[in-house]
């Protein structure tokens, strides 16, 4: 039975790399069927950012509209006839809404692609972001703007001994069978108990690599993405954590960093 990878698009600029990161996930994990979501954003709703251009601001935005959802149907169109070799069946839908046509397909997937938000990003597309990773109780793979989606290689595990860090490591199993590197990174506290490798992986006979990180007055996100790239690890996988009952609003230290710092797709599960 093939998993099934939802790819979220909103941005025409995305679109190819998103779908491209989609197929290399079809293939890490042994072929899968990739439904490709588009979401129109309702008439009258106004999504413009301070950061929009005055060109943006005189043109009808249902003209808008029809043209971003052109430009992501010719980005798939263009995409799907080039995957006629790949391990994968494909399939373009676009649903009018905000963040429930995510949430509503995003939970019959097994994985979704998104795009990492960027301070400067329309509020539907932040939007379908939060919906994807806070609401759909799925992993996602959040993917950098112009990065290379060659991943899975070299895999980076951020280990943090708690149900958060399992849930993501989970999915991420299916991934690591062709990897030639697994690096297990534990953040640490000043005489807390030294970790090990942990359970999960050695259950399932993933080789890992343990790496001790200290956890002090810095910025720990940096630390772990810094040591990720030592590493040479194209692939980090972690928890997505919050402190706030606003999920959506309130992220934790580390995944805050990482979503405005990483430069490499990373696999994240709330």
């Amino acid at each position: 039975m093939a998993d099934v990878i939802l790819v979220v698009l909103v941005s025409p600029l995305a679109a190819d790399q998103l779908l491209s990161a989609a197929e290399r996930l079809a293939v890490l994990t042994g072929g899968a069927r990739v439904n490709v979501l588009a979401v129109r954003t309702p008439p009258g709703y106004s999504g413009l950012t301070a950061e929009a251009n005055f060109g943006e601001m005189l043109t009808s935005p249902i003209t808008l509209e029809d043209e971003r959802m052109a430009a992501l149907e010719a980005a798939y169109r263009r995409w799907a006839a080039g995957t006629a070799e790949a391990p994968l069946k494909a399939h373009w839908s676009s649903i009018e809404g905000l963040a429930d046509p995510v949430v509503n397909e995003g939970r019959r997937a097994d994985f979704l692609v998104v795009a990492r938000p960027d301070r400067g990003d329309h509020e539907p597309t932040r939007r379908a972001f939060r919906a994807a990773l806070f609401k759909t109780e799925r992993p996602v793979l959040v993917v950098p703007a112009g990065e290379e989606t060659t991943f899975g290689r070299r895999v980076a595990i951020a280990w943090k001994d708690d149900s958060r860090a399992a849930k993501a490591v989970l999915p991420a199993l299916r991934c690591l069978g062709n990897a030639e590197q697994v690096h297990v990174l534990a953040g640490v506290r000043q005489d807390a108990a030294q970790p090990a490798v942990p359970q999960i992986l050695l259950d399932h006979g993933v080789e890992a690599d343990l790496h001790v990180l200290p956890i002090g007055p810095g910025v720990f996100g940096q630390s772990l993405l810094a040591k990720a790239h030592e590493l040479g690890a194209d692939l980090l996988v972690m928890g997505a954590y919050a402190h706030s009952p606003l999920r959506e609003a309130v992220l934790g230290g580390v995944t805050r960093y990482i979503l405005a710092h990483a430069n490499m797709p990373v696999l994240m599960r709330h």
